[in-house]
């Protein structure tokens, strides 16, 4: 059985495989969303690169002791996640807080004019959530841009889900106070 065949759901076999080819694998099928998810916490694309490389190197230390205690997609996302709340608490992280614009590219059809207000929009919308505590940011960018369940939030985050909602819903009230209507609701 190859790796290569519904990786997702052969989480326990990664162990009997070359560590060289699972890396690969796990690059290729996590890396960008793990990467969006670093950035999200960092707000930097060189710091991204970076954090994401440490996580490469983790992961590559720590496969062997991958206990299948739970997805091996929620494993990797802990450690991306550890490594994003490591480096917001180190001293270093004060000396690289400048915010890159990424907008999604637009369709063809729009107006330059509907092009302008969609792209003004979508940036209040990202820096609004991007200014969020930490606490609160993750689960917007895991929710809206991973589409991921409260459930499997919950478990990225090694928190009860209680809490997840909790978080999500005090997060929401206060990106409705900085962007006014009903935003989200939408």
């Amino acid at each position: 059985m190859s790796l290569h065949k519904d990786f997702h759901d052969h989480d326990r076999e990664i162990t009997s495989e070359n560590k060289e080819d699972v890396m690969e694998l796990i690059f290729n099928h996590y890396g960008e969303n793990i990467k969006a998810l670093i950035y999200t916490y960092v707000k930097n694309d060189a710091q991204t690169d970076d954090i994401f490389q440490e996580f490469l190197i983790s992961v590559y230390k720590n496969l062997d002791g991958f206990q299948h205690n739970s997805k091996l997609k929620t494993w990797l996302y802990r450690i991306a996640i550890n490594k994003s709340k490591d480096y917001l608490r180190s001293p270093i992280h004060r000396f690289f807080t400048s915010y890159d614009d990424q907008m999604a590219p637009e369709k063809i059809f729009d107006t330059p004019e509907e092009q302008l207000i969609k792209r003004e929009v979508e940036t209040n919308v990202v820096k609004a959530i991007l200014s969020l505590p930490v606490k609160y940011r993750e689960i917007f960018v895991l929710r809206f841009y991973h589409s991921y369940q409260l459930k499997e939030i919950s478990e990225f985050l090694d928190i009860n889900e209680s809490t997840v909602k909790t978080r999500f819903m005090r997060g929401k009230k206060k990106l409705k106070s900085k962007l006014g209507g009903d935003f989200l609701e939408s």
